[in-house]
């Protein structure tokens, strides 16, 4: 035999338990969204699918001698990017020189004349390297004072995701 308070309980209990389903599905079909996204996007790191950091070195670097009464010249670097991402060299900067700044050589079409245009930036593509060159990209820098042959420069390249590169460029003689 069952007690009055086993009876009423009972009824609380079914009625509890039919409204259950009512009540949790507006937040169980948001929660099973989360759910099946969250491990879709954990097999996509997982499997190196997401991507990874750029890994940027800088080697090479060079800076032409300035020659006769010319101030100006061009510093030259070696750019490696061993990332999963791209990159963008945003700035170079230099404690031993004013008005740095980069620029591409571009040749005009039909016209067999090029022309040097500054640039704010130069993508540097996951898994590639760049090298600067006089017939392409570059560092045009104006040094405060006239620097030696064979001298060093410390040089500060800012990336937009692997931030602050300093590296050193030696003196050269143009062509070399």
């Amino acid at each position: 035999m069952t007690s009055r308070y086993e009876r009423a309980y009972g009824r609380v209990y079914a009625r509890a338990r039919g409204a259950l389903p009512g009540v949790l599905a507006p937040v169980l079909a948001p929660v099973l969204a989360c759910a099946v996204a969250l491990c879709g996007l954990s097999a996509w790191v997982a499997s190196g699918a997401a991507g990874g950091p750029a890994r940027i070195s800088v080697t090479d670097g060079r800076v032409f001698l300035p020659y006769g009464s010319v101030k100006d010249t061009a510093a030259f670097f070696r750019i490696a990017n061993s990332g999963t991402s791209d990159d963008v060299l945003l700035s170079v900067r230099s404690p031993r020189a004013d008005d740095v700044m980069l620029s591409r050589t571009v040749e005009r079409p039909g016209r067999n004349v090029e022309s040097m245009r500054m640039v704010d930036s130069a993508t540097i593509p996951a898994g590639r390297r760049i090298t600067m060159r006089p017939d392409g990209l570059d560092v045009m820098l104006r040094p405060k004072r006239a620097p030696r042959l064979g001298e060093r420069m410390p040089f500060v390249l800012r990336f937009r995701h692997s931030g602050e590169v300093r590296v050193t460029a030696v003196v050269v003689r143009p062509g070399n």
